[in-house]
């Protein structure tokens, strides 16, 4: 069906810009939040020190004791469509005694397309886009240790029913499991996350599914230096995609490992100022490439700015359009 192009095509898009290429169904899930993280090479299991952490690893959500309000927003394509963006808004509360409850809602818009039917007669226009609501919890065992979960509904909604042929809409639910260490000396911290462990997906039939983007993330950050006013990190993750799919050496295997680098030099004050730069390097993906990124705070508000790479090359019009994402937040 003609009302099917457009977000297929788009979807494709996205595979092929983020991350290891696999038959993997709900992309939206591999697509990493906050402008620090983003400027940091896209590594954070190993810190997620704010309210992020109920993507990136809720067992740092232990060591929050405030509540804390997030909001990513990128668009992940601007070479191609003005109107296929992602967003994460994500909020976190300690609670004494308990631990610290988040919710966060990953968001992608493949924007609007025209349906039409099997005559070619204009459906009307729709919206796809693919969601997922999600509860997190993390707490503390003694000082070093924070364990959290994440449970999430994910759906995906590319296209409507047309003439009873049915809905392009498929949805599960998944969860997942995360700690973060703090090495005694406050030198290193050591992150791991299995994420989106679920069912998987169904469109229009029940005859074919396709898993969701489950991976297994683990991760080292280095507080390098702290003195005075000035603090710098670096910080390293290594993902592995847990769902077979074709990949560049024409194999039906998992794909190769992702590997993220980062470094972040911050002077911290009322008005504070952070510096960041990491590496990516997905060969499966074909991205190789330098990520770079900003950060400005006053007082308890902070807002980050990172520019990241997408598939197909390294060099001006090679490949897709680089990709530039924006976050803000608050303590409070």
């Amino acid at each position: 069906m003609r009302r099917l192009i457009l977000p297929a095509l788009v979807l494709s898009v996205l595979v092929l810009a983020n991350d290891a290429f696999a038959q993997a169904a709900a992309i939206s899930l591999s697509i990493p939040p906050t402008g620090r993280a983003n400027g940091m090479g896209e590594a954070y299991v190993a810190l997620a020190d704010d309210a992020t952490a109920t993507w990136w690893n809720p067992g740092g959500l232990g060591f929050l004791d405030k509540k804390q309000v997030s909001m990513t927003y990128g668009k992940l394509v601007p070479d191609l469509a003005d109107d296929v963006f992602y967003t994460y808004p994500t909020y976190s509360t300690p609670v004494k005694d308990w631990g610290t409850f988040g919710f966060g809602l990953v968001y992608l818009s493949y924007g609007s397309s025209e349906g039409t039917d099997i005559s070619g007669a204009s459906t009307g226009s729709f919206s796809s886009y693919e969601m997922a609501p999600t509860i997190s919890y993390g707490t503390k065992f003694g000082d070093r240790l924070g364990v959290g979960a994440n449970f999430k509904y994910v759906l995906v909604q590319l296209s409507p029913d047309v003439n009873g042929t049915g809905e392009g809409k498929g949805s599960t639910f998944a969860f997942d499991l995360a700690g973060l260490y703090k090495v005694p000396g406050d030198l290193v911290n050591v992150g791991l996350a299995l994420q989106n462990l679920g069912g998987s997906l169904s469109f229009i039939t029940d005859d074919n599914s396709d898993p969701i983007y489950r991976n297994l993330k683990a991760g080292v950050a280095v507080n390098a230096y702290d003195q005075k006013q000035i603090k710098a990190v670096a910080i390293a993750d290594v993902n592995q995609l847990l769902v077979k799919g074709e990949v560049t050496d024409g194999s039906s295997n998992y794909p190769r490992p992702i590997y993220n680098f980062g470094a972040e030099v911050a002077y911290a004050s009322e008005v504070a100022l952070a510096l960041r730069g990491g590496y990516v390097l997905d060969t499966d993906g074909a991205i190789e490439n330098f990520t770079y990124g900003l950060g400005i705070g006053y007082r308890t508000f902070q807002f980050d700015l990172a520019s990241i790479p997408q598939a197909g090359g390294d060099g001006p019009g090679e490949g897709l359009a680089r990709v530039t994402k924006f976050s803000l937040a608050a303590r409070f």
